[in-house]
């Protein structure tokens, strides 16, 4: 049964929730796990602020990065079809035929970390014709009115927003742009199942 994505509820926890929204786009709920759940919180928000308070600022990619790793872990040994995938900053970028857009064609979706004023994460869960698909955990009461961003209401299970490649391949500091591109985070993941093919992979059973 499809679920509608999730916001965040605080200032703070859009690593969390993007994980957590991955993994409902990817499996039916009652196909879940719930200690996947429990370990993203486990594992997440470990940042702090200069005063030295956990979690205000955010979930650090090295966070994101050990949960992809946990996750890897743990579907080797429990036989659960998800497969996690850090790509390298140099290839952190929308156009049509490389690693990041292909994976998108074929069943999976990704993390990656953009610009919101602040650094911030989102869902991405599609990409075409030169727009890409995203949830971002963030509700804007004020839209952002930019005709390289588009505000999305009317599919709940899959985005609400729609950005220009140009936009987010941007180096610079706009909403959604992906920044310098060394320091730049995209963390594919797939359904091993539905991705086997794209994969290499023969398809598992839960």
């Amino acid at each position: 049964m499809p679920i509608p994505l999730s916001y965040q509820i605080s200032e703070y926890d859009c690593g969390p929730v993007c994980l957590l929204n991955a993994l409902n786009v990817l499996f039916d709920r009652k196909l879940l796990p719930p200690c996947l759940i429990k370990a993203i919180y486990q594992y997440s928000l470990d940042c702090v602020d200069n005063q030295g308070r956990l979690g205000k600022r955010g979930t650090s990619a090295c966070a994101i990065r050990f949960l992809s790793s946990w996750l890897n872990d743990y579907s080797r040994s429990c036989n659960f079809p998800i497969r996690c995938e850090s790509l390298p900053a140099s290839e952190i970028h929308f156009e049509a035929g490389n690693r990041l857009t292909r994976a998108l064609e074929n069943g999976g979706v990704a993390i990656i970390r953009c610009r919101l004023g602040v650094p911030h994460y989102v869902l991405v869960t599609g990409a075409a014709d030169g727009w890409v698909q995203m949830w971002d955990p963030y509700h804007i009461e004020v839209p952002i009115r930019k005709k390289s961003i588009r505000m999305v209401e009317d599919h709940p299970y899959r985005y609400n927003r729609l950005v220009t490649y140009e936009q987010v391949n941007s180096t610079g500091k706009g909403y959604y742009s992906l920044g310098e591109i060394d320091a730049r985070e995209c963390t594919l993941l797939f359904n091993t199942n539905t991705s086997a093919e794209f994969l290499g992979l023969e398809t598992q059973t839960i």
